[in-house]
């Protein structure tokens, strides 16, 4: 294989890493972002269920879940 060909060859692996380390890091700002969203929406339905003892805590959850990502 000729210089020029390892250059060549290189340079696309080097864009397909730079690629793959774009998409984890979008990946993993969205793993981050619904893991905000689920401690938002448990707080929330922890904050009713002290209030009102009655209200079920998972479906308390749920509902805030839901509207944490309409957000």
């Amino acid at each position: 294989m000729s210089d020029y060909e390892t250059k060549k060859e290189t340079e696309v692996e080097v864009e397909e890493a730079k690629s793959d380390v774009e998409e984890g890091v979008e990946d993993a700002g969205e793993a981050v972002e619904d893991a905000s969203d689920k401690v938002q929406a448990g707080a929330k339905a922890v904050a009713k269920k002290i209030v009102d003892p009655d209200k079920d805590l998972g479906s308390e959850y749920e509902k805030e879940k839901l509207n944490e990502k309409m957000d």
